[in-house]
């Protein structure tokens, strides 16, 4: 059954004590093979990670000693985290001293708003201007523009105001734009001694006026941006006091759309703006063009005209994303007018996006929408038209769906046996996710063997290479027994370099956390969120050590017990704690739902009293994973036992529900006995339904791994 899980700080310790003293895993993914101390493993690089630990234990001259020595002998990102970290030591020279070392040694972005943060915060402003003198502002971090003009402002550098006014409206307005504003801008009616533009106009009042605008749109007070929307209007342009942006029309377009509902008049403001502007200015022209669409869908029978507005702004889309957005507008509001012409646009244009993924949710929408319709023949038609144009989940979706409404006799081909068999064949070689793939080898009767290979397979992403360099420093903190670098360094390389890291890495990395955890849910959620993202950009099939880590079996001695109270099978509840909470016991939704299980309180209030527990916390592991066994045993039992509609209860309620469990029926044919599975795609929200894929997915796993279950075993417990 499952294995023990960590519990207490001395074994948290233990295990930290054990990477520092010896490296008895193999890490190949990160070009080593050997079974020695660290020391030797990182050679010189070993004095970067000695240093942290001298610092957490108050040696900062030590530290200081062994940064100084790896930054001049390390290899590339030791040597350079040592750079950085004798930036915050010492004394306001010190550190000012080695500012000016980070910099002559690094020149990029990272080095300089590094120095520049040190340099604000010792006040050294001329030094931020003189630093930043050469840089990009349009293109270049939002912190460090936000710097060189905070010190702009102090110094009272005459360039400012016209440098922050082409910051204020080059692009989305950000949390530093408006730290920005917060620090330098008067009210618009304050007093100004800056000259005018010669025609008696104030070009700083006009130029506050947009900005306040721009900030009322940023706050989404969107009713008092609309009522500036004619004065902005006037003030930019050609007829203008100061050029339209394109960033300028797109708030206009929000302040329209969620502060008034004057949607044609407004949609013809922003033809106007489309047809009036320069050619060349293709950026205004397509948000002119997305915002009259999107104006003119919110009127009833202007299908046609929102369309071609749509149209318009992909012709006039600079980028590929910009050109998605437009169509995925135009697909959506062809669902209002109706499903023919939603398939006829599908066809037409499915085949022009560039980002296949970003159109999952709309295929989210019409699926039910074509259920509810009885157009079950025209899902084997949707599959065929978008397969090697959508995304691997959505071709899966609809040759499975397909295939199991041609057995239920709903869709009815010539040749119902060969039509369901190629479905079905389809969706399992999709290269997607695990739920269709489990789903689909059932209908195809493979036999176990077969059906489990689908827990180890994910997609083969070809373009990924290593970045040994990457993956040493990150292994290094494993190492030294440093888990608290970890995460932040992952998500830095990944989501800002765009440096994912190799399943083997992950996979150390992951390990390390978990054993390190010892009950503590940061690091048990950060080794999950390492492994769910690497295994979706893998380079390879997961192997059984990943799918553990993939699918860890935290808290395993309290899962144990409630199970065994509550009749429930260990592998239901742990796929409940790993969807609802990826295993951090402090995570709270934004409906209030607390901890593991994400228990409401009203909910654990009452199942707190049915228990007779008068003093109780849901943060507390044993406590939360107890109340949700109970909740989700009680459902199971009020549902007939059926495992499935007792995951939706949980996530929706028992009496919405049974509201569709009706509605469902009636949809697939009046059938007096329900197939699970397809209930599930008639749920009609697309939230609810990914959740239970999830569940049956991670069920499958858990019981396959752990618990010497058939992953077709399991799905057919949950959902037939």
């Amino acid at each position: 059954m499952f294995s023990k899980a960590v519990h207490n700080s001395e074994v948290m310790k233990s295990a930290i004590l054990f990477f520092i003293l010896t490296v008895s895993v193999s890490f190949t993914g990160c070009g080593q093979d050997v079974s020695v101390s660290p020391q030797k493993l990182y050679g010189n690089d070993a004095d970067y990670f000695i240093a942290l630990r001298e610092l957490e234990n108050g040696n900062e001259k030590e530290a200081a000693r062994l940064f100084t020595k790896c930054s001049a002998t390390g290899s590339y990102y030791a040597a350079r985290r040592s750079t950085e970290e004798l930036t915050k030591l010492g004394d306001v020279q010190d550190r000012i001293a080695a500012c000016r070392a980070l910099l002559k040694k690094y020149t990029d972005e990272d080095a300089m708003l590094i120095a520049a943060r040190e340099y604000e915060s010792d006040e050294e402003f001329s030094k931020i201007i003189v630093m930043t003198d050469g840089i990009d502002m349009m293109r270049s971090a939002d912190e460090l523009v936000r710097i060189r003009l905070t010190a702009m402002s102090k110094r009272n550098d005459s360039r400012f105001e016209d440098a922050a006014y082409a910051w204020y409206t080059s692009d989305a307005f950000s949390e530093q734009m408006y730290k920005l504003y917060c620090e330098t801008v008067t009210d618009d009616t304050a007093a100004d001694d800056t000259p005018d533009s010669g025609d008696g106009i104030d070009i700083m009042s006009v130029r506050r006026k947009i900005i306040n605008f721009r900030v009322d749109v940023y706050q989404r007070n969107y009713h008092a941006a609309y009522e500036k929307l004619q004065e902005v209007r006037s003030l930019t342009g050609r007829a203008g006091t100061v050029p339209l942006t394109a960033q300028i029309v797109s708030d206009m377009g929000k302040a329209c759309l969620y502060g008034s509902s004057n949607n044609i008049q407004n949609a013809r403001v922003f033809n106007d703006i489309a047809n009036s502007s320069d050619k060349a200015d293709k950026e205004i022209i397509y948000n002119a063009w997305f915002y009259a669409g999107r104006l003119y869908n919110n009127v009833d029978n202007s299908y046609t005209t929102a369309s071609s507005r749509f149209k318009y702004a992909m012709e006039a889309a600079i980028t590929d994303a910009q050109y998605d957005n437009a169509l995925w507008y135009l697909l959506n509001s062809s669902l209002r007018f109706s499903t023919d012409e939603t398939l006829n646009v599908l066809a037409k244009y499915c085949g022009t996006w560039h980002d296949a993924g970003y159109f999952d949710d709309f295929f989210e929408l019409l699926m039910p929408l074509m259920l509810s319709e009885a157009r079950w023949s025209d899902f084997r038609k949707v599959w065929k038209i978008v397969d090697g144009h959508a995304s691997d989940e959505v071709t899966a979706k609809y040759a499975y769906i397909y295939g199991r409404l041609v057995q239920e006799k709903l869709a009815k081909p010539a040749d119902p046996e060969k039509d369901a068999e190629e479905a079905f064949t389809r969706a399992l070689t999709s290269g997607t996710d695990t739920y269709y793939k489990i789903l689909a080898a059932g209908q195809l009767n493979l036999d176990d063997a077969a059906t489990e290979t689908v827990m180890g397979s994910t997609k083969i992403n070809t373009d990924f290479k290593q970045n040994e360099d990457v993956e040493r420093l990150l292994t290094g903190y494993a190492a030294f027994g440093l888990p608290e670098k970890i995460y932040e360094e992952w998500q830095y390389f990944s989501d800002v370099k765009n440096i994912p890291v190799s399943l083997d890495c992950a996979v150390r990395l992951a390990e390390f956390l978990n054993k390190t955890a010892g009950g503590t849910d940061d690091y048990y959620s950060q080794s999950l969120r390492i492994m769910a993202r690497t295994a979706g950009n893998s380079d390879k099939p997961l192997t059984q050590e990943a799918l553990t880590l993939l699918y860890p079996c935290n808290y395993s001695d309290i899962v144990a017990d409630v199970c065994r109270k509550y009749e429930l099978p260990e592998e239901t509840m742990y796929a409940l704690i790993r969807s609802e909470s990826f295993f951090d016991t402090d995570v709270v939704s934004s409906a209030g739902a607390v901890g593991l299980t994400q228990l409401m309180q009203f909910t654990a209030a009452d199942i707190a009293q049915r228990l007779k527990r008068s003093d109780y916390s849901l943060n507390d592991p044993a406590t939360n994973i107890e109340f949700g066994a109970y909740y989700l045993a009680n459902l199971i039992k009020r549902l007939d036992g059926s495992v499935l509609t007792a995951f939706f209860s949980y996530n929706a309620g028992i009496t919405r529900v049974r509201r569709w469990l009706q509605s469902s029926a009636i949809e697939l044919g009046n059938r007096e006995t329900l197939s699970y599975d397809l209930f599930l795609e008639t749920i009609p929200y697309s939230e609810t339904r990914e959740y239970g894929r999830k569940l049956v997915s991670a069920s499958a796993a858990y019981g396959w791994l752990y618990c010497g279950k058939s992953v077709r075993e399991v799905v057919d417990e949950i959902i037939r």
